[in-house]
């Protein structure tokens, strides 16, 4: 297949394609609209302006928009301008604190409906925008539906690195999904964290002061923001594409996809994997800190308790595919469409619900199978009732299990790690619109100084076992 590399400036892109000039005319009437267009007003957001005139008096203007990817879902904005037979106005589409946010890469669908007082009404042709970070110049390659945009000299063959790794992405993962992508998927490279951060959407204090983001995919903008220069990018733009096409797999019912078979999925398709991951599972093992999979619609808890749960995704969608093939994977997410609940679509295409499920992998790692989720959830009430003064120390052999008394260990840490899931990681991962955002690839900012004290011990403790490769965690500290 060959390449269409298309290397452009952005800014020279957007005035041949968006540019502005007059529209449709009323068909009664004499309003005039003499130029419409959008602007990036990156970043608060989207500037929409339209000049206008009329014979009769202006009294409404309004603009209609829709994200081009998700059509159906047109809202509109009030124009704010003074009344008179010649007039110019603009609104504002905030993006952030101020409103939805937008990701940089997210192509717009707009028009300009103006009405005068003598009844008469002009909709303008629509139109589309990608709204840009515009402190920069951008430049783009591209494959078939697959754009890369990056900016600054000397930078493109880090940009065709990026778009190499989500093609063999997008090839090992089509079948898993079972989906054909028609709709262009948008990937913009950042050189670096500090010029991305002001790109991402708001995270709390203390998350984005010991985490830096490599990376994070917004399936309903079908865009991902990327670290393009972080020496671990192959991996990350990989898990964080699948996410991408997960969202594409799910349609309407990517809210009902649990973390663990997303992240999950995302590690499968992950290019460039460490064994990280795998090293958490095992402590998560050793220290009874595997959560059911019922648990696990969100990942929550402490910083120990998330990279676990990642391992465990991993570990439970690798069994899946290796027992049951990627047929039935592919299988799993048309049934969810239409049932809109993951038991109910595991139990029609596996013959088991998230219990079930979590059983046979317990079973094929030779761990003890939990109890039902009503014997599990009479366990956790009793031992909230009555709480366990301090946990016992656990079993030298991780692969044995004490039944009961694992469970109540196990669900005594629950609470905290579901309840509000969104403020432990400082992440909301579905937006107004329904939709999924993932969490995001980070790593410990300022480097492997940065790790916390908790994951520091983690790795204290997992060392003398063989768990954790410590050189290759500090390297790169895999959070999505």
């Amino acid at each position: 297949m060959r390449a269409l590399v298309f290397v452009t400036s952005l800014v020279l892109f957007a005035g041949l394609t968006f540019s502005t000039s007059a529209v449709t005319h009323a068909d009664e009437g004499n309003i005039n609209v003499v130029e419409a267009k959008a602007e990036s007003n990156f970043p608060d957001g989207i500037k929409f302006s339209v000049t206008a005139n009329s014979v009769d008096e202006i009294d409404d203007i309004r603009v209609f928009f829709s994200k081009v990817d998700q059509q159906g879902r047109s809202s509109y904005r009030s124009v704010d301008f003074e009344s008179g037979d010649s007039v110019t106005g603009e609104s504002v589409l905030p993006s952030g604190s101020g409103g939805d946010y937008y990701p940089p890469g997210t192509k717009i669908e707009y028009s300009f409906e103006v009405r005068d007082k003598a009844g008469a009404v002009v909709r303008t042709e629509s139109k589309q925008f990608v709204y840009q970070d515009n402190r920069f110049e951008w430049f783009t390659v591209a494959e078939d539906l697959i754009t890369v945009y990056y900016y600054g000299e000397y930078v493109a063959d880090r940009a065709n690195v990026v778009l190499e790794a989500a093609k063999e992405n997008l090839e090992r993962m089509l079948p898993v999904l079972g989906i054909a992508p028609t709709e262009p998927l948008r990937i913009v490279s950042y050189n670096n964290y500090r010029h991305m951060s002001s790109a991402l959407p708001f995270r709390s204090q203390a998350v984005s002061e010991g985490l830096q983001t490599q990376g994070m995919a917004f399936s309903n903008e079908r865009v991902l923001l990327v670290h393009g220069f972080d020496p671990t990018v192959t991996g990350t733009v990989s898990h964080e594409f699948t996410h991408l096409l997960v969202g594409e797999a799910a349609g309407p019912a990517i809210s009902q996809v649990p973390s663990w078979l997303n992240e999950g999925l995302a590690e499968y398709g992950n290019i460039d994997p460490t064994d990280d991951y795998d090293a958490a599972l095992r402590y998560g093992i050793f220290t009874r800190r595997i959560k059911p999979l019922w648990y696990l619609n969100s990942f929550g808890g402490t910083p120990e308790d998330i990279i676990i749960a990642y391992g465990q995704g991993r570990s439970v969608v690798q069994y899946m595919i290796d027992t049951y093939g990627e047929a039935r994977m592919a299988a799993l997410f048309s049934v969810l469409q239409r049932t809109l609940d993951i038991d109910e679509a595991l139990l029609e295409v596996y013959g088991m619900d998230q219990f079930g499920l979590d059983t046979a992998w317990r079973e094929a790692l030779g761990l003890e199978p939990l109890p039902s989720p009503g014997q599990l959830e009479s366990k956790l009430n009793e031992a909230t009732e009555n709480p366990i003064p301090e946990l016992a120390e656990p079993e030298d052999s991780m692969g044995d299990s004490e039944g009961d008394t694992g469970a109540v260990a196990e669900a005594t840490i629950m609470p905290e790690a579901t309840e509000h899931p969104a403020s432990a990681t400082g992440d909301n991962n579905t937006d107004s619109e329904g939709g999924s955002n993932s969490p995001g690839c980070s790593v410990p900012a300022g480097g492997s100084s940065g790790v916390p004290t908790g994951l520091g011990m983690l790795l204290l403790l997992g060392a003398p076992l063989g768990l954790v490769a410590i050189p290759r965690l500090c390297r790169r500290w895999p959070f999505n």
